[in-house]
């Protein structure tokens, strides 16, 4: 009879095994066909121009900036944000263990005893009980798998974020250096009108002056000043943004320094699909579909039979021992719709997912194609300002040394300032977009800001002893 049992019991576990091998097989293959039909196709290049290669990691040092690179490693240990994102990655990693730990069997020690029954003697057990699930169709397999695909899709997630929140830092940090640039900038006009404004009073007591100057002069000096606080509060707002990421608010320790030059160009992939498993949001949003595949698989097979088994030996006081063998089984029959209803949502899920998986693939390529377009264009205005402001400075020169020997008006010389003052403000914030645009086409193209890998399969394993 043992015998009997033994051999049965291999039986249903090796039915198990091969059933749910089986299903994992063909539902991978099934969730990738899908994919493969339901997503836009992306075999074309970008429209954009852009130089062929290879998309880099590292792209933070290509900006070659000491106190950025310093900036977003200390934000990445201390953002709060960012420490939510990992917990979640540790919630999907000991959720995957909870749907696994239904794969094998469970021992248990069950133990009672009570001072008298109804025949008055004393009563008790002390049972050690091993309990299991044959997985034999594959359904407790599916929804393991399913929570396996859910980890990867979270783990992406935080990958994502570690390099948005990269991203996030490098461009308020460029804003703050514009803000310095912009201020120190208006500061020097400030000081040059209010010489102007002591010349003006000068010429106008000699009479070589109007008071009309003199009110032309101060108005200017005191729109420079407006400009000038302007700058000041966008600075500390800068500030106070940037501490708050890095996590050093309120402390107002961090020193900007002006913008860093431009990085040559970056290479990109010329194919669209190559996005695809690159960038980590993607990436995740592939591994959400998995798991809906499996997890309206897990719920179809509600509907077939299960089986489990459960072996108890002990101690009991009436008979000395125990030692007994329970298998149960299990069929719905009549549930009112409720395994109906749980597909139905799977299937709902599923349908969510590839939906969602559309929507990222096609808004990372308009990311793309956008950031390849402004580079291009922003590139070309900054050039045509540049060239505009070394006229402008070149043309307010000659104007000032014109009204300096007493030809022309002070308009003239207010005009050319004024000209040569908004083409600087707006070279600088070109300048900044140009760096911003730049990081922005980075994370669109999938780069990582370090040396590694832009995400990690595996992340709940490594997390786990970098925390140790």
């Amino acid at each position: 009879m043992k015998r009997l049992i033994s051999q049965g019991l291999l039986s249903i576990a090796a039915m198990s095994i091969l059933g749910g091998c089986a299903y994992e097989a063909a539902s991978f293959q099934e969730a990738t066909a899908s994919l493969k039909t339901e997503t836009p196709k992306g075999e074309r290049s970008f429209v954009a121009e852009h130089a062929e290669g290879n998309v880099s990691n590292a792209w933070l040092k290509s900006f070659n900036d000491p106190t950025l690179v310093s900036l977003v490693e200390e934000a990445q240990k201390n953002n709060p944000d960012l420490s939510v994102a990992a917990t979640r990655v540790e919630k999907a990693a000991a959720l995957m263990r909870l749907s696994e730990s239904g794969l094998y069997p469970h021992l248990n020690i069950r133990g009672n005893f009570t001072d008298f029954d109804y025949n008055n003697r004393d009563k008790g057990y002390f049972v050690g009980s091993v309990s299991w699930e044959p997985d034999i169709w594959g359904r407790l397999t599916s929804l393991n798998t399913a929570d396996a695909e859910v980890l990867k899709s979270v783990a992406a997630d935080f990958a994502w974020a570690r390099q948005s929140l990269a991203a996030t830092t490098a461009k308020v940090w460029f804003s703050l250096n514009r803000d310095k640039m912009l201020h120190d900038f208006m500061r020097k006009i400030v000081k040059i009108q209010e010489k102007a404004l002591y010349v003006a009073k000068e010429r106008e007591e000699i009479g070589s002056g109007t008071k009309r100057d003199v009110h032309m002069v101060r108005a200017m000096a005191a729109e420079s000043k407006q400009m000038l606080k302007n700058f000041e509060i966008m600075q500390q707002v800068d500030t106070r943004s940037l501490e708050t990421i890095v996590g050093r608010y309120p402390a107002n320790a961090i020193v900007p320094q002006g913008l860093t030059e431009m990085p040559p160009e970056i290479p990109a992939s010329g194919i669209p699909a190559d996005l695809l498993n690159r960038r980590p949001d993607l990436v995740a949003a592939r591994h959400r579909v998995a798991a809906a595949f499996h997890n309206e698989k897990a719920m179809e097979l509600l509907k077939l039979p299960s089986i489990s088994f459960r072996f108890d030996a002990g101690y009991d006081h009436v008979h000395n021992t125990l030692a007994k063998l329970i298998s149960n089984l299990f069929m719905p029959v009549l549930d009112a719709g409720r395994i109906d209803a749980l597909i139905a949502a799977a299937t709902a899920d599923q349908k969510s997912a590839i939906a969602n998986y559309k929507s990222v693939v096609l808004q990372a390529w308009r990311e793309v194609e956008n950031a390849l377009a402004k580079e291009k264009q922003l590139k070309e205005r900054y050039d045509y300002l540049s060239t505009t402001v070394e006229e402008y400075k070149i043309a307010y020169d000659m104007t000032v040394e014109t009204y300096n020997i007493g030809e022309g008006t002070i308009i003239d010389v207010l005009l050319a300032q004024s000209k040569w003052i908004d083409a600087s403000i707006l070279r600088t914030n070109i300048a900044n977009q140009r760096l911003a645009n730049r990081v922005n086409l980075y994370l669109a193209l999938g780069g990582s800001f370090n040396a590694k890998p832009a995400w990690n399969p595996d992340y709940a394993k490594t997390h786990a002893s970098e925390k140790k």
